[in-house]
């Protein structure tokens, strides 16, 4: 009798058992009907229970629903996605535990597979949270997302660029600067999302007032990498003007010029930066870009502003000039300086697609007009810009 005793005592601690596992299982089935509320009561009551909380499966599927939770138009648990990423620590934490036998691992395949859902089910919890603006929490899933990742076999970082990259948009949300750099900076050394991504780390190293070096260290691997990036090189070269190192932008400039002369955009920008302090030398390097490139739009506009800026400047002398022979001179140097940016606004009009440009440009045609008493061009500048306008 008492051994019979025994083996029913027994057969209802595995009937315990199998009750509380058949939650998880439970829990498991609801996922995939979509009934989340169904399986986060099912597999909060085997997380309860000390006869199914200490197997590797609960855990497992308890994360799968967490992040789903997570991802979910209403999430009504605090901190879902942290949870489930507990949840899955806690079960390679039992996995690599011995069991009686001293072996471990043995449920390692099955948290590997288990995984890959997690992962897919921790960017759309990402997605969810940066639309509802909870940029932090947004950050955080993707950054789990990809941790699950990084559990695969033969795991590359480039794997997971899109991920990366909505960790750094989300970081940059949240003011999580660091974060956000961190994440662009990966996504340049994969050359991802191109030079914008050193763009965006100089602004959250701006936000953090992080020291200059690392400004100028980021500007200039930016340029080291995409040379012909228009912005990248500006945004270097305006990084030099604002530290008042003109010298500096100068000698970087020249050397990169002199390994490729047949880069129009170095022209352009070093004609940007001769701009601050030798005209003749500007107009120079954006005359040689053009002859690079002549449908390149944005030193055909400069020369257009250095002579208009020049005419202007003439201008101011001769308003200040007494002798009026010297003022009619002025005058007349400074009317051969508007006559100048003529054909280069006019050029860069028809360049442009950007509607607001090539208004602009003619604008500014149509104003020298004006000022020349050149009636028939004022007309016919007129109509061009009224026909531009009417247009869609």
């Amino acid at each position: 009798m008492k051994k019979i005793a025994v083996v029913a005592a027994m057969a209802i601690c595995a009937s315990t058992a199998f009750a509380q596992m058949s939650k998880v299982t439970n829990a498991e089935n609801a996922l995939i009907l979509r009934k989340v509320d169904d399986a986060k009561k099912d597999i909060d009551e085997a997380l309860a229970n000390e006869k199914s909380n200490t197997k590797v499966k609960t855990f497992m599927v308890a994360s799968k629903v967490y992040a789903t939770i997570a991802g979910t138009e209403k999430d009504t648990e605090k901190d879902a996605i942290l949870k489930a990423k507990s949840f899955v620590a806690k079960a390679q934490e039992i996995d690599a535990t011995p069991d009686k036998k001293g072996k471990t691992g043995k449920d390692a395949k099955y948290i590997k597979k288990t995984l890959l859902d997690f992962s897919d089910l921790c960017v759309n919890a990402g997605a969810n949270c940066f639309n509802t603006k909870d940029f932090k929490t947004a950050m955080f899933a993707f950054q789990t997302a990809k941790w699950a990742n990084e559990q695969k076999d033969g795991y590359a970082e480039v794997q997971d660029s899109s991920i990366i990259y909505n960790t750094a948009v989300a970081a940059m949300q949240a003011e999580e600067y660091k974060v956000a750099v961190e994440s662009f900076d990966k996504l340049m050394d994969i050359d991802y999302d191109g030079p914008m991504s050193c763009l965006r780390v100089d602004y959250c190293l701006q936000q953090m007032k992080a020291d200059s070096k690392l400004r100028e260290d980021n500007l200039k691997k930016g340029f080291e990498k995409y040379p012909d990036n228009k912005d990248m090189i500006l945004y270097l070269i305006q990084y030099y003007l604002t530290a008042q190192r003109n010298e500096e932008a100068l000698d970087y400039l020249n050397a990169a010029i002199e390994k490729d002369k047949t880069n129009k955009s170095l022209f352009f920008a070093r004609g940007c930066l001769y701009e601050k302090i030798d005209r003749e030398k500007a107009i120079q390097d954006y005359q040689a870009s053009i002859a690079l490139d002549d449908k390149y739009f944005d030193p055909v506009y400069n020369m257009g502003v250095v002579y208009y800026n020049y005419g202007i400047e003439v201008v101011g002398k001769a308003n200040n000039e007494r002798d009026q022979k010297k003022y009619e001179k002025l005058m007349e140097e400074a009317n051969d300086l508007f006559k100048k940016v003529i054909p280069y606004m006019e050029k860069a009009s028809e360049l442009s697609n950007n509607k607001e440009q090539k208004l602009g440009a003619l604008d500014t045609v149509k104003n020298i007009y004006y000022r020349l008493q050149d009636n028939d061009g004022y007309a016919k500048t007129k109509q061009k810009i009224e026909e531009l306008q009417a247009a869609e």
